[in-house]
């Protein structure tokens, strides 16, 4: 799979489907340079409405685009109720026994994720709020309450959010969210001890390391964040029939 360019998966008078590779913003930002996955769609369809959602500039995958109003309230309704579901693979290393000796700083103590294939229909549950965390609020923190001693609480609807995992085999996990939170899938993973290969912010080696981030100087699939969003799957708001999108994954 060429992961160097974005590309139309499916499209539709509604909706459209579209690959973002790694190393690419979803949508502007304040520190964003150069062209990001939603003007590149835009250049094609100046009309479109927006994004339903997003991925991480190092993650690359399937993100979906509203055409109009109406597709993206429809998007937008059936995100609040839990109907647009979002399939990631990630490849992960294991922490060895410091983790346990020494807990990662402002993480709560980790919930265990069996290390076996979950049973059909009840994937094991990754769940907490969130707080920001470290310098320039890069990354995020897990949290299990609601201590006032945290100034900014994310909440998913005033629950938890949910990182549910469908299939952990070899080095490979499979996780599924419905609704998510920046980061929420690569520091999950780093709490219960499976973080995500090359992650810049969570991997273990950046986690127990004082020295700053270094990135390549030339990126290859090698070395880039081993996480992949492949599958999405959705109600049509037009037809009302269920679609399911996949591109290749781990």
């Amino acid at each position: 799979m060429n992961l160097t360019l974005p590309y139309i998966v499916e499209e539709t008078g509604d909706y459209a489907v579209v690959f973002k590779p790694p190393k690419m913003h979803s949508a502007p930002l304040k520190q964003s340079e150069g062209e990001t996955l939603f003007s590149w769609y835009a250049s094609r369809f100046p009309s479109v409405y927006d994004l339903m959602h997003r991925l991480d500039y190092d993650t690359h995958g399937l993100v979906l685009f509203a055409k109009n109003l109406q597709s993206y309230e429809f998007f937008k309704d059936l995100q609040d109720k839990g109907g647009f579901v979002k399939e990631y693979s990630a490849v992960c290393t294991r922490f060895c026994e410091r983790f346990c000796e020494v807990p990662i700083s402002g993480f709560p103590s980790p919930p265990v994720l069996a290390d076996c294939a979950p049973s059909i229909g009840k994937p094991q549950v990754i769940e907490s709020y969130f707080r920001p965390y470290g310098p320039g609020r890069k990354q995020v923190r897990p949290i299990l309450d609601e201590e006032n001693k945290y100034h900014e609480i994310a909440k998913d609807k005033g629950a938890m959010y949910r990182t549910e995992i469908i299939s952990i085999k070899n080095n490979v996990i499979t996780a599924r969210i419905k609704r998510g939170f920046r980061h929420q899938i690569r520091c999950h993973l780093c709490w219960v001890g499976f973080p995500i290969l090359n992650d810049p912010l969570y991997g273990s080696d950046r986690l127990y390391s004082s020295e700053p981030c270094q990135q390549p100087a030339e990126e290859s699939d090698a070395n880039l964040l081993a996480l992949c969003a492949h599958a999405l799957y959705f109600t049509d708001p037009s037809t009302g029939s269920e679609q399911e999108y996949r591109i290749e994954s781990y």
